[in-house]
């Protein structure tokens, strides 16, 4: 049996809608910023529950985006370091400086006691939080209470949160704004492509500047801020479209295969399991297990070369305060050096299953029978 690493859930019925799409896209002659954007924005801010929701080229940009609108030049931003680059990249593109953050172990989120003796510091313009995996953090309703104290604005880097939940309240819906990426490999995808997703006037009107080259009109050569070309296309928000229709089975799907995953593995000894905070849903983008006194990177080779299962990316196995571009920039990271510990400790202990719609039972069982096989090998 083999095992890919994805399998995207565009249904014949949807390729075929894709398909008389494109033409229309075609024979209008509007390939941007028109009607499909229009009405994909407005289908997500219904979905998220936020009053707006402005489409981007990217998820990275629409983060830069919201940086910009808080205006945190010069300022500092504290960031988990178990993310994705594109999270403190875009706050240094956006004009500010990072403040490396530390997790908790129980939930790979961002650490409420780290946090607190961070925010202390002078100058902090914003605080992100990453709903990593698609798990909201255990200690949610402190951090934005800490954040709400400090009159700092909360940050959702929403990437991995499609469809994740806290208390009833969608990810991209808990801070000021939230940003989501639909990368290929995302629970809801377009190819390329972001949304910022608020309730704020202020972050949205500046979010449409920002994303048309600055300027306060798109139809007018006047521009008022520094912006540039985040724009996002027809074509893109008609393959968005089309996975909206599917949101809810989505989830429920990637939740079905999670629990399938809760279940069968609770019997494996050399893993532990990383478990929901109470009040929070997932959307599950990641399922994530920590393997206990055992080489990963071992793992990965046997699943894959003696079963033909391909593990997706971790989360993350490389710690973003560790990356060797910030040796040759340290000036843009206040703690340049410090010592995370429990990021530290975690990266190369964790690894993340096959998790997709279309995952059957027999793969299911298959990948877990492999796992236990290869637990035994290593």
């Amino acid at each position: 049996m083999k095992i890919p690493i994805l399998r995207i859930p565009y249904s014949n019925k949807n390729i075929s809608n894709i398909k008389n799409g494109i033409t229309k896209i075609i024979k209008s002659g509007q390939f941007t910023m028109s009607e499909n954007v229009k009405k994909f924005e407005q289908k997500f801010a219904s979905i998220i529950g936020t009053k707006y929701a402005i489409a981007v080229n990217s998820g990275t940009s629409a983060l830069e985006i919201i940086f910009r609108s808080l205006n945190i030049q010069n300022k500092y931003v504290i960031v988990p370091t178990n993310t994705f680059m594109a999270t403190p990249l875009s706050v240094i593109h956006a004009g500010g400086k990072v403040i490396f953050c530390d997790i908790d172990k129980k939930d790979l989120c961002l650490s409420y006691n780290f946090l607190k003796k961070k925010i202390k510091k002078k100058n902090i313009a914003a605080v992100v939080i990453v709903h990593i995996g698609g798990i909201i953090s255990q200690n949610m309703s402190e951090i934005i209470t800490l954040c709400k104290k400090n009159k700092i604005p909360l940050v959702e880097d929403c990437a991995h949160a499609h469809g994740s939940t806290y208390k009833n309240n969608f990810a991209g819906n808990i801070g000021l704004a939230g940003a989501f990426s639909f990368y290929p490999t995302k629970i809801i995808n377009s190819a390329e492509g972001g949304m910022i997703t608020t309730n704020n006037i202020k972050v949205f009107k500046k979010s449409l500047i920002f994303r048309e080259h600055g300027k306060i009109d798109s139809l007018l050569n006047y521009h008022t801020e520094l912006g540039n070309n985040w724009r996002f296309s027809e074509l893109h928000a008609l393959l968005g479209l089309e996975q909206l229709k599917s949101f809810k089975k989505i989830i429920e799907a990637r939740n079905s295969i999670a629990n399938f995953y809760y279940k069968k593995l609770k019997k494996l000894k050399d893993i532990e399991i990383i478990n929901l905070p109470k009040n929070t849903k997932s959307g599950f983008y990641k399922f994530i297990i920590i393997v206990k006194k055992k080489n990963t990177s071992k793992i990965k080779k046997i699943m894959l070369e003696k079963f033909n299962i391909k593990l997706p990316g971790e989360v993350y196995n490389f710690m973003c305060h560790k990356q060797p571009v910030f040796k040759k920039n340290k000036e843009l990271i206040e703690n340049f050096g410090e010592k995370l510990p429990n990021s530290e400790e975690i990266e190369n202990k964790q690894l993340c299953l096959p998790l997709y719609v279309g995952l059957k039972s027999k793969e299911l069982n298959y990948i877990i029978k492999s796992l236990e096989k290869t637990l035994k090998i290593v």
